[in-house]
């Protein structure tokens, strides 16, 4: 009678294990665009994007879903999105459509600018871009101001 028991238990067991460990039916790995075995891929920013076919003569641009069953064009070649020639790889817009540029959403939901601020005129300059300004700037009449800055006067200005 032990021995039955024993054996019953060791069946459900093995039943239990063998049914836990069967295939899964789960689809293939989808890209970022959603697409299974897709070739797409997600830069810095965030933003998905495909491989490309790129006409060498005319320089159109059209994107491919795969590379495996794609058939080229004349003059056409394939064209990874990370490719360092692609425009749109890594260009991560401010708000004020700057590619990483440093202006900021407040909590207005204003877009504020970086600026540089003249001490001795006391004027405010707004810039799209800060890389390589404050080399040129004389710091005894010059600062470089930030959107976000605690002494940023702009910021949440415009608030209701």
């Amino acid at each position: 009678m032990k021995t039955t028991k024993t054996k019953l238990v060791l069946s459900i067991c093995a039943l239990v294990v063998f049914a836990a460990c069967t295939k899964s039916d789960s689809s293939d790995p989808l890209d970022c665009m959603r697409i299974e075995n897709g070739t797409a891929i997600s830069d810095d920013c965030g933003d998905c994007h495909k491989w490309m076919a790129y006409n060498y003569v005319t320089h159109a641009v059209r994107d491919v879903n795969d590379t495996i069953t794609e058939v080229l064009l004349e003059n056409e070649m394939f064209t990874s999105p990370n490719n360092p020639m692609n425009p749109a790889w890594n260009f991560c817009p401010d708000c004020n459509g700057i590619s990483n540029g440093p202006a900021l959403i407040d909590s207005c939901r204003d877009c504020q600018l970086a600026y540089i601020y003249d001490f001795q005129n006391h004027i405010a300059i707004f810039i799209d871009d800060t890389t390589g300004v404050s080399d040129t700037l004389d710091p005894a009449q010059y600062m470089i101001g930030l959107p976000d800055d605690p002494s940023n006067p702009y910021w949440n200005s415009g608030c209701k």
